[in-house]
């Protein structure tokens, strides 16, 4: 786990953290439960650690295209060093750049972009590449629904997965702003009732279109150096193999997913430290399919566009209520 042996926080506040992390919808009475301590106790223990600055929000991931954005692609751009920063600012303005991140690698700058169509996603990177300063560029698309490790809703889509209706979106919206708010609280806002948000939220995990809702974390305050963006490609060879089945079993890859472009697969794990990454890099090689592995650091990112209503990344507020 990401909290293992970490000595920043203590083991209950590291127990929480990971519950909230794989499910922040979880009950305060549940929580309490599995730690052993009272609803106040564990309460007080979570606004400490968003006092602290280590929980910064919350998150939920959706079925791509879920808003209406089903093409999705991880954008790596070599800029000139001695304007990266007004590069990065450039990328922010520009459409569907979610986010933009400075990294460390055969990369200075990686962006993840969303778009209705190839069509948009070919203009948006075009844009891209022409401002000035980008040297180049590598698009790699997401062509899979990508693999989260530390989401409670693991199950695969079922077979009902209708159009959503005009709550369910409100519900989404929601969520979006805030995901652990209450479903009675959401009630009241949409004039529903607090049984018709339970179940359509319970329908809507249940059918994938919701994938899970998380707490987000400042993991530079817990030990951790950044992200990890590890580019992977397959020997020629052997096809399409079993690799994201291979992968899924590491520990510290916490997304996974297949891409098409300059790799195959794009991974994501934590960097705690260089002796933990030449491991993990390692252990990656071991896979007998895997022929080229590239990585990034990144070191700090920039949050940008957000599709209406919202886009699961980040939100500033943290309700327990």
């Amino acid at each position: 786990m990401l909290l293992k042996d970490n000595k920043i926080v203590d083991k209950t506040d590291a127990e929480i953290l990971k519950i909230l992390l794989k499910n922040a919808r979880t009950k305060l009475k549940q929580i309490a439960k599995t730690c052993g301590l009272s609803s106040s106790a564990v309460l007080n223990r979570i606004e400490k650690l968003e006092k602290n600055g280590i929980i910064i929000g919350t998150t939920m991931n959706l079925k791509r295209g879920t808003l209406g954005f089903p093409c999705e692609a991880s954008i790596g751009i070599v800029a000139e060093t001695q304007k990266i920063d007004s590069v990065a600012q450039a990328i922010r303005k520009q459409p569907n750049v979610i986010v933009c991140t400075k990294s460390i690698g055969i990369y200075n700058l990686l962006c993840l972009v969303v778009a209705k169509s190839i069509d948009d996603l070919d203009k948006v990177t075009k844009k891209i590449k022409n401002i000035p300063a980008v040297k180049g560029i590598a698009i790699n698309v997401w062509i899979d629904e990508p693999y989260y490790r530390y989401y409670e809703n693991s199950m695969q889509p079922t077979a009902d997965n209708k159009k959503l209706d005009s709550t369910d979106l409100e519900i989404i919206a929601e969520l979006l702003k805030n995901s652990r708010t209450p479903f009675s609280k959401i009630a009241d806002r949409l004039a529903v009732s607090h049984e018709t948000v339970r179940k359509k939220y319970a329908k809507m995990m249940k059918n994938g279109t919701i994938v899970g809702c998380s707490i987000i974390v400042d993991w530079a305050k817990l030990g951790y150096q950044g992200n990890l963006f590890i580019f992977i490609s397959e020997g020629k060879e052997n096809g399409r193999s079993d690799i994201v089945d291979d992968l899924k079993k590491i520990q510290e890859l916490f997304l996974v997913t297949r891409v098409l472009g300059a790799y195959d697969i794009i991974a994501l794990a934590m960097a705690k430290n260089l002796k933990e990454t030449a491991r993990l890099v390692s252990e990656i090689q071991q896979i007998p399919s895997v022929e080229q592995i590239v990585v990034c650091y990144a070191t700090f990112t920039y949050f940008s566009f957000i599709p209406k209503p919202l886009t699961p990344f980040r939100c500033d507020t943290l309700e327990l209520s």
